[in-house]
């Protein structure tokens, strides 16, 4: 007796013969015991197949861990109020219409300052574009930097106003709401406006409080406020650190920031009382052990930056860029500390 196994419409079948002895009643009797067995082969294959079926069902359920990342700091309200008064100081100089803290727009600043931390970029971290952050946006300037850069709001209004595209956000007559962030964190202090065009929901000036913000990294999840500790907070600009032994420039009014526009950095900066210039530097490391040395002409206060060594940049590629202030003594230069940002091209 033997076996023979034929296969059709992808199920095989089973038909058991007698070699050379087979009559036509025990042909009729095998292929009986032939269908028995066929149908006991098909029910284990619809079982299988159900089993299987339900492991895909509970594996697709299960959705992969979204990636985000804790950014804890404090959220500063007076210096957001302050910064609303400094920007309706220069809409006034221009006969532009004050503008209004919007409840929506001020909890989108401080969202956004949270994530400039993790990218300080226009682009969130999760990929999409700022004003993903508020349906009310319309506009965004942000701005980031130690306690000698801006960390306070008359230095950031300063850093802005002495940039063409940020200074045309704050004059812009179009916009009549605004929401500002400020964030400090042991990384510095990140600020945020984000300007709207439509109806103001008014807002009272909340109290200072610690905050922790979930970033998210992608689109599988929002970014969010996971804690918040109000009260006990003092209302007083960061102290200024302690002066240095060693010899080194007054940098409290030296500003500089990095626009970006089609994958090229243009770095501005300027040059208040005895600063005479600055040196800057990029890299594609965060430790600058490999890094490129800009070193611009005192006349200068712009520098653009197309290429890291001798190739383009990188769209969505990182780079870090960081810049010192120097002033000149006995025809000496004598360089101030280094700031840094990171940069998305």
């Amino acid at each position: 007796m033997y076996v023979k196994m034929t296969a059709g419409s992808g199920v095989a079948s089973f038909i058991f013969e007698k070699e050379n002895r087979s009559t036509a009643k025990e042909r009729i009797n095998y292929q009986k015991k032939g269908k028995v067995i066929n149908m006991k082969i098909n029910r284990l294959r619809t079982a299988f197949a159900a089993v299987l079926f339900g492991l895909v069902l509970i594996l697709g359920g299960q959705s992969a861990k979204a990636e985000t990342k804790d950014v804890s700091g404090t959220a500063r309200y007076d210096h957001a109020f302050q910064v609303l008064e400094l920007v309706n100081q220069e809409r006034a100089k221009v006969g532009a219409e004050p503008l209004e803290m919007d409840e929506e727009l001020l909890s989108a600043a401080m969202l956004r300052a949270a994530e400039t931390v993790v990218n300080f970029n226009h682009t969130r971290p999760n990929g999409e574009r700022c004003f993903t952050a508020s349906s009310k946006m319309s506009g965004e300037n942000i701005a980031m930097g130690g306690n000698v850069l801006c960390g306070t709001p008359a230095q950031v209004m300063e850093l802005w106003m002495h940039s063409s595209g940020h200074k045309a956000n704050i004059l812009n007559t179009g916009f009549k709401s605004i929401g500002v962030g400020c964030i400090v964190t042991s990384s510095g202090t990140y600020w945020v406006q984000c300007f709207g065009r439509g109806t103001t929901q008014s807002v009272t000036q909340p109290d200072n409080k610690k905050v922790t913000y979930q970033v998210a990294l992608d689109t599988s999840s929002k970014t969010t406020l996971v804690g918040d500790t109000s009260g006990g907070i003092e209302s007083t600009p960061t102290a200024t650190p302690a002066p240095s032994t060693e010899e080194v420039p007054d940098t409290g009014n030296f500003h500089w920031s990095v626009g970006i526009f089609k994958h090229i950095f243009t770095v501005t900066w300027n040059k208040p009382g005895s600063i005479k210039g600055c040196q800057i530097q990029i890299s594609n490391k965060k430790n600058f052990k490999q890094k490129q040395t800009f070193s611009p002409k005192q006349s200068q206060t712009k520098q653009v930056i197309r290429k890291y060594k001798g190739k383009k940049l990188k769209a969505g590629k990182d780079y870090f860029i960081r810049v010192r202030a120097y002033t000149v003594s006995n025809g000496k230069k004598v360089y101030g500390q280094w700031t840094r940002l990171r940069c998305l091209a």
